[in-house]
């Protein structure tokens, strides 16, 4: 039996594929947020960002780099690129300006995203100190964000913890059971840039509950409208 369940927020079941989500998404866990080609040409980037950068056929200013504290790139030659709010394509405008001025005849460059590390992770609801926390370098886990939460008091329900996560362009969530995670019955999911942690309060009728009172128990991942 899966240790946690996922549906959508209007009553009855539909499958993965029915959902939009990627093949093998509904085998028990929260797919992956997917950072595809359109995705990333609109994506703004923040501090800590790691980027891939080729300048073609020179590889002294190729390599990886990431967008300091500060929201600036340091880059050989180019000096100080803003990169924070900006996308990878702006900044690779910038960079082909500046490399033509002064150093290279009709320079070829190419800027890709290879760490989406400015986005933050969101724990909401009945934890001691709800706030919005960074991702770090390796991945954390949802115990781990709880823990950086100050943990849930008694008053939380931990067998109906919510992920919410944009996947595909579409909001999709999924139910866990922090109880079984911590017991070693349940595997201690993966959490990325950009979700939202939830923990109801137990026992609490609201429009949360009504919420999880639609999710039935399932294996799949569904899309979440409304809440």
């Amino acid at each position: 039996m899966s240790s946690y369940a996922t549906a959508p927020v209007s009553k009855g079941t539909f499958s993965a594929a029915q959902a939009g989500l990627p093949a093998g998404a509904g085998a028990g866990a929260l797919p992956a947020p997917s950072f595809d080609q359109a995705n990333a040409l609109q994506y703004k980037l923040g501090p800590l960002d790691a980027l891939n950068i080729v300048v073609f056929q020179v590889p002294d200013l190729s390599g990886s780099f990431q967008v300091g504290s500060d929201g600036m790139l340091n880059l050989p030659l180019v000096g100080n690129v803003r990169a924070a709010g900006r996308t990878a394509q702006e900044v690779q405008k910038e960079i082909t300006s500046k490399l033509a001025a002064s150093y290279l005849q009709q320079p070829q460059v190419s800027v890709t995203v290879t760490g989406f590390n400015s986005q933050k992770v969101t724990v909401d609801g009945t934890v001691v100190k709800p706030g919005i926390f960074p991702v770090s370098k390796g991945g954390s886990t949802l115990l781990e964000y709880i823990a950086l939460a100050g943990g849930l008091p008694r008053q939380a329900d931990p067998a109906n913890v919510v992920i919410f996560r944009e996947i595909g362009g579409k909001r999709m969530a999924a139910r866990f059971d922090v109880a079984q995670i911590r017991k070693g019955l349940a595997t201690d999911p993966i959490v990325y840039g950009g979700d939202t942690i939830v923990v109801p309060t137990s026992g609490v009728r609201s429009a949360w509950a009504d919420f999880l009172s639609a999710v039935p128990a399932a294996s799949f991942v569904a899309r979440v409208g409304g809440i």
